[in-house]
């Protein structure tokens, strides 16, 4: 059984995933805002010690280098062992000085430029869009739609680092997922020229950037067509969800609306739980 978790973390983005192989990963982290108001927003590191017990993570995921993607990554690596950590060549730099303003702690900060550059434990990996005649990580159905190197490039000229941020699909039983990071859209269309129609299929989306519009590419996103859209969002925000209420023929899930949305898939059978009815 495949098994996806999208935490309802507040402003940033964790998803968790068990793959039938027993290969446990997490892409992002956020943990910063555990402590809110209503006390509805999901720790992940909690999560993962009441779903995962004692399980290391095979691979560890940071979709892109923003703080709200990689909130807990020192504790996460402390308290867990982790094998791969994937990560893009970019150049980004903060000034830890101000993270506090954004509720931020720096040790994350610090941790990531750490663990990036490590040979093992974990071991530090940059993939790329086409580079998917290493196999390894393809024994879990995880194909690499974005980014290509070029946008990283880009990202780094840019300093707009959502250019860089990982896209991937991961298909199982035919039942196939597309977490789309804080892709822009001039990343989503590098994706449709690289990939074409086809390869972009997929009955659940996670939307990208927490469903802003500003990251809504129509003239790719017709291509996905889903079932299901996942939007990790969180209180305050008040984007229009009305293009992707559209663009899902069944329903679009916000995690600020029925909190922790968990997808099973068992032999082409796939069950989405949200947490609260919305």
């Amino acid at each position: 059984m495949l098994k996806i978790h999208f935490l309802n973390v507040g402003k940033g983005n964790c998803t968790v995933i068990k793959f039938p192989s027993g290969n446990l990963a997490v892409v992002d982290i956020d943990n910063s805002r555990v402590k809110d108001k209503n006390g509805t927003l999901q720790d992940p590191l909690l999560f993962l010690d009441q779903e995962y017990p004692n399980q290391s993570i095979f691979r560890f995921v940071l979709s892109h280098p923003d703080m709200d993607h990689m909130s807990g990554l020192s504790e996460l690596h402390r308290d867990r062992a982790i094998t791969n950590f994937w990560d893009s060549d970019n150049n980004k730099e903060v000034d830890v000085d101000k993270l506090h303003l954004g509720g931020y702690d720096p040790d994350d900060w610090y941790k990531y430029q750490e663990l990036r550059v490590k040979d093992e434990n974990p071991k530090a990996i940059k993939l790329y869009q086409g580079e998917e005649a290493q196999s390894y990580w393809k024994e879990d159905g995880i194909k690499i739609l974005g980014p290509s190197k070029l946008m990283v490039e880009k990202a780094n000229e840019t300093e707009e680092y959502n250019h860089c941020s990982y896209v991937l699909k991961i298909e199982y039983e035919g039942v196939k997922v597309i977490l789309g990071g804080d892709a822009t859209k001039e990343s989503w269309r590098d994706i449709l020229e690289h990939h074409g129609e086809e390869e972009l299929s997929a009955d659940v989306f996670l939307a990208p950037h927490h469903g802003s519009p500003d990251n809504i590419e129509k003239d790719v996103f017709k291509y996905i067509s889903p079932q299901y859209v996942v939007v990790s969002d969180h209180r305050g925000h008040n984007y229009d969800y009305s293009y992707y209420d559209d663009l899902a023929s069944e329903q679009v899930y916000s995690t600020k609306h029925f909190g922790n949305i968990t997808l099973e898939v068992s032999d082409t059978v796939k069950t989405i739980f949200p947490e609260k009815n919305g």
